[in-house]
């Protein structure tokens, strides 16, 4: 069955011992707290880890205007509509393997590196359909941290929801880092590691 929204904030509220809603607009203290605090967790779960579902990639052309100090070019972030708009960048890929230093300020990157150029990266998913399950009970967990105090004035209750994000991020890492071959490092990377 493909996860919602409510479903989520049922989860996040089952942590918590709290009442269940049927809708985000119902009104309730429970309903009202998800409204404010379903999409900022989602958001910063998803910026937490370079989720496999949420990973997309972009070839970006360079902007017209230039920074004013430190690199030469500057390139716009993905802002379309979910799945475009860019929650992380992840790496930026050169054709020419320069190892060229680049930096995200605001919605642009700042480099040296010609158009066009290529990056990776998380980007905002709203379908809770297409989220993997671990993201999910992570978000679950992430979203009863958020409530916890507001809804139980507990602190204790808030340790206890907050420990289980975490836990629920490690395992996620863990199974998802199993969804791709390993990197291969060379000889070099080794000796120039020891340098």
């Amino acid at each position: 069955m493909a996860a919602s929204v409510v479903a989520i904030c049922n989860q996040a509220l089952a942590l918590l011992g709290a009442d269940r809603i049927t809708d985000l607009g119902d009104d309730s203290q429970p309903a009202r707290l998800c409204s404010v605090f379903y999409e900022p967790s989602r958001d910063a779960v998803l910026r937490a880890y370079p989720w496999n579902f949420a990973i997309r990639r972009a070839g970006l052309a360079a902007l017209t205007t230039t920074p004013a100090w430190g690199h030469d070019l500057e390139y716009q972030l993905p802002e379309g509509p979910s799945p475009e708009y860019c929650l992380r960048v992840l790496d930026v890929y050169l054709a020419d393997e320069r190892n060229e230093p680049w930096k995200v300020e605001g919605r642009k990157i700042l480099t040296s590196l010609t158009a066009p150029l290529y990056i990776s990266y998380v980007a905002r998913i709203e379908d809770p359909a297409q989220f993997d399950a671990l993201f999910v009970k992570a978000l679950a967990a992430r979203l009863a941290m958020e409530l916890a105090y507001p809804i139980t004035a507990s602190s204790s209750m808030l340790d206890l929801v907050s420990r289980l994000y975490t836990q629920s991020l490690n395992e996620a890492r863990v199974t998802d880092a199993q969804e791709s071959s390993p990197e291969t490092v060379s000889a070099t990377d080794w000796l120039d590691v020891r340098l």
